[in-house]
């Protein structure tokens, strides 16, 4: 991808161009880590550890998470926003 110019605002806003947002599957829930990088800003999506797929009963089961409960409405909001 070649490198792109963007401005900063007043408020120390940077806007990231759609294109990358798109490619790294950034949107405006997902926080950012900031690091400096040398003389430069490096930023990170911050991604949540993936679960983990076991084997119940010959059934693959995505390993259960305690406090978490996932809810069939849960499932289902997850399968139509897929589908758009």
């Amino acid at each position: 991808m070649a490198s792109m110019m963007v401005a900063i605002d007043r408020a120390g806003r940077v806007v990231i161009p759609k294109e990358v947002r798109d490619r790294l599957s950034i949107d405006a829930d997902t926080e950012l880590e900031v690091t400096v990088d040398g003389d430069g800003i490096r930023l990170t999506p911050r991604r949540a550890r993936g679960r983990v797929v076991v084997d119940d009963d010959g059934w693959p089961v995505i390993e259960r998470v305690p406090g978490v409960t996932i809810t069939d409405a849960d499932v289902q909001r997850w399968r139509d926003a897929d589908q758009r």
